[in-house]
């Protein structure tokens, strides 16, 4: 589902140099000029979203200023969906070929659910051709048993946690279902690791569930990742944009490499939020972004590694985006939101999974999954 143009905490949105949004390409890398649109285009969005804020929130500018800001705002909002509907910097928009009787409809007031069928869908300029697919590894069996916990849970932000209201409205409160869902879980499962999409305000989370003493979090755009604190070290940590989404823009994968303390095993944990509409795979198409995660892995973890990735993939068992991560990884759980877009994949051996439970959305329009690994 969708991300938003404010950031309550954290950087401000920006792509890391060494950090292509693409995969591997036959032709060379993506050009420039296409990794700076994305990033105009967000900035564009997020500009007219914190002016719009701006212009709710201060009561006592004069009224001019207020109707100032929101014309800009408006404005800005024009140009955001403009940049957008153009495609990448440097090209021609190439919408794609669609059955004109299928319709996009808003679901809920905020997920954009695309059911139109994209036959053979136009790959925009800017869009590199793939190569062979990531190769990747079974986990190194070299240190004791154990069992892994983990939690994948989109948290709707927006309507949930900020009630529709501006987006600091949250800190005026002492939690909410989500927050007593998590505490809940956490409570009961005791989670390793746990991803959070549509997360924005990492620390604010963690303290209304009780649980920042237990978990170190971090927060990337609108993904969060967690690990905790008594059981596991960090080795290292990033993220990668590997997809781009027309409405949303640069779509990330966090990522981190966690020794286990106890053990010596070591994972590499992934978390994603896929682009809209479901199944499209945003503006480069769903085997694109299945592309740039499993090299991102491949290239960022280390050959032996137990490899965990949660998300909302915004995309079902149908699309390209599951079916291609599935040639590479295993589902071990998976969500029934939206025909099944939240999933928790592993490189185990089938048989891994010891349990699993969904917590339902707690008032989220996702459901949170919690399943245990044998590592």
């Amino acid at each position: 589902s969708s991300d938003f143009w404010y950031l309550p905490s954290g950087p401000r949105l920006s792509r890391p140099a060494a950090m292509a949004p693409t995969a591997d390409v036959e032709s060379g890398a993506p050009e420039a000029g296409s990794l700076l649109a994305a990033d105009i285009e967000a900035s564009i969005c997020e500009g007219a979203a914190l002016l719009r804020g701006a212009a709710a929130e201060a009561q006592d500018w004069r009224r001019s200023y207020r109707l100032g800001a929101t014309v800009l705002a408006t404005l800005l909002g024009l140009a955001c969906a403009t940049v957008a509907a153009a495609g990448l910097a440097g090209t021609a928009a190439q919408p794609l070929v669609r059955d004109s009787t299928q319709q996009v409809q808003a679901v809920q007031g905020k997920q954009v659910l695309a059911t139109a069928v994209y036959p053979a869908p136009l790959v925009p300029s800017g869009c590199p051709a793939l190569g062979p697919l990531p190769e990747l590894w079974s986990p190194t069996a070299d240190a004791p048993a154990m069992q892994l916990r983990v939690l994948s849970y989109n948290l709707f932000w927006w309507k949930l946690f900020d009630k529709g209201q501006k987006p600091t409205f949250h800190l005026q409160t002492q939690g909410n279902t989500g927050t007593q869902l998590l505490a809940r879980a956490a409570g009961e499962s005791h989670f390793d690791v746990m991803g959070f999409q549509e997360c924005n305000d990492e620390g604010w989370l963690l303290a209304q569930a009780g649980l920042a003493d237990r978990y170190q979090i971090f927060r990337d755009k609108h993904s969060c990742m967690a690990y905790s604190r008594a059981s596991w070290s960090l080795l290292g940590r990033g993220v990668e944009w590997v997809a781009l989404d027309a409405q949303y823009g640069p779509r990330p994968a966090q990522w981190m490499r966690l020794r286990h303390i106890a053990t010596g095993r070591v994972i590499f944990f992934v978390n994603h939020h896929g682009p809209i509409p479901i199944n499209s795979g945003g503006k480069c198409g769903g085997a694109a972004v299945a592309h740039n995660i499993l090299r991102l892995v491949s290239t960022k973890a280390v050959p032996g590694d137990t490899v965990v990735m949660t998300g909302d993939f915004n995309s079902d068992a149908s699309s390209s985006t599951i079916q291609q991560l599935q040639v590479r990884l295993r589902p071990a759980f998976k969500g029934t939101a939206f025909g099944g877009v939240d999933y928790i994949f592993s490189n185990l051996a089938g048989g891994a999974l010891v349990s699993s439970k969904n917590w339902g959305g707690g008032g989220s329009d996702h459901d949170a999954l919690d399943a245990v690994v044998r590592l």
